[in-house]
């Protein structure tokens, strides 16, 4: 009976492992199809990898850093790309005496690239997975109370109708109704904010305060919890109904994003490594932990460096600051403990 559990604690442990390297390698894989005609089928096949690599690069690097950054990757000579190409697979292929045909799967060495990019001063972007919780409050003149849950709220309706990945409006649950109120929101409650974060998995939240800018528009006051504020003021007409508010979220929605990509490179100039321990009380708990720490926009890798009974150790690297590391793990409900040398991760 030991020996079966101590084999499927190793089963778990290896499913948990090779989770780790796919989750590692997800924004450096790439599907790429070529299509080659040359002197011969095997003189085809090899220009087809080398622009399958190419390709490969060029996808990542949408990915993962700035149109600069990109064109800098751009100009390494084959060569230098296929040391950077940690594996590939063919999904298809057909070749005749002169044409070959693949889809091809390329990942790519995560390491060895942001290596060779942090070299060369070409910056690594955080991943573009920060959920933004949006809070829309709307009145018709400054003088009104501020609306939020009400069914006649268009702003909120506009917002509940866009289908952003990154930014998500505040959900009608009771849950939420508990935590949030027009009047906290318009007070910019950070306590109330900061449990929405939490109970909602986000990594930031913006209370969007519309009110009509008589006939011509509206206008729109913008203020996160960690402190962003803005003015943005939106050119239409009332009489246009949801298409005024449709327009709104669109510039409300570019202007953040662009703060948000100007926060990603100004953060993104310095990658720091901390020893983390964390104490498990079984493998799946610790599974699910590993997966709550990847979601944190700002953690750039997790190194396993040893596992005992109900305690593992690893190395956790982070771009930007602490402060902001330890922000993103609030909003999972976990924290860092200092000890001599090492940090004490805990839930809580």
């Amino acid at each position: 009976m030991l020996r079966l559990k101590t084999i499927c604690i190793a089963l778990l442990l290896t499913v948990f492992l090779v989770s780790l390297v796919q989750a590692a390698d997800e924004r450096f894989t790439v599907e790429v199809n070529v299509d080659v005609t040359d002197t011969d089928a095997s003189k085809a096949r090899e220009r087809a990898m080398s622009e399958a690599y190419r390709a490969a690069i060029g996808a990542v690097a949408k990915r993962i850093t700035t149109v600069d950054g990109a064109v800098k990757l751009s100009t390494m000579s084959d060569a230098q790309l296929i040391n950077f190409v940690k594996e590939i697979s063919v999904a298809d292929e057909k070749s005749s005496a002169v044409r070959y045909i693949a889809n091809l799967r390329v990942v790519l060495n995560e390491e060895m690239l942001k290596e060779y990019m942090r070299e060369r001063g070409i910056p690594v972007l955080i991943q573009s997975s920060s959920k933004i919780l949006v809070v829309p409050l709307f009145r018709e003149f400054s003088s009104d109370k501020p609306m939020l849950w009400e069914s006649n709220n268009l702003w909120k309706q506009a917002w509940d109708n866009d289908g952003s990945v990154n930014f998500v409006v505040v959900p009608a649950t009771g849950t939420n109704f508990s935590i949030i109120d027009a009047q906290k929101a318009e007070s910019i409650d950070g306590e109330a904010l900061a449990k929405l974060m939490q109970v909602n998995g986000a990594d930031d939240v913006y209370v969007l305060d519309a009110t009509y800018d008589g006939i011509d528009g509206l206008i729109v006051q913008a203020t996160s919890y960690s402190g962003d504020k803005r003015t943005i003021r939106v050119s239409g007409s009332r009489s246009s109904g949801m298409e005024l508010f449709n327009s709104a979220v669109n510039m409300v929605k570019a202007q953040l994003e662009g703060k948000l990509a100007e926060q990603s490179l100004s953060e993104n100039s310095l990658e720091t490594t901390e020893v983390v321990v964390y104490n498990f009380e079984n493998l799946s708990d610790w599974v699910q932990t590993e997966k709550l720490l990847r979601s944190v926009p700002v953690v750039s890798n997790i190194e396993m460096q040893a596992m005992g009974t109900n305690k593992v150790q690893f190395k956790l690297s982070f771009v930007g600051s602490f402060e902001k590391l330890l922000q993103g793990l609030r909003t999972r409900t976990l924290r860092l403990i200092e000890r001599d040398g090492y940090y004490l991760l805990e839930k809580y």
